[in-house]
């Protein structure tokens, strides 16, 4: 786990670091918002990643709205290899 979280921590550090140099004083408040938003969703995945933990992550999340429609096409292309 210490491994991950120290790879994990350089590996952030370093886009924080660039980042801040290089968009220093171009950004509006909107990006700064869009990118605070994805810096906290790529928080959120590298802390699951690094605890090993089942949370819910970005696929259960498009489950709810395409979970059904998904299940129904499986079904109906599924083949019986076994003939």
């Amino acid at each position: 786990m210490w491994e991950r979280c120290l790879v994990i921590a350089i590996a952030f550090g370093g886009v924080l670091l660039f980042d801040g140099f290089a968009l220093r004083g171009k950004l509006t408040a909107r990006d700064k918002l869009v990118y605070g938003s994805i810096v906290l969703i790529t928080v959120y995945g590298a802390i699951d990643f690094a605890m090993n933990q089942d949370w819910p992550d970005y696929l259960d999340l498009a489950n709810i709205p395409f979970g059904k429609a998904a299940k129904t096409m499986e079904q109906l292309l599924q083949t019986d290899w076994e003939r």
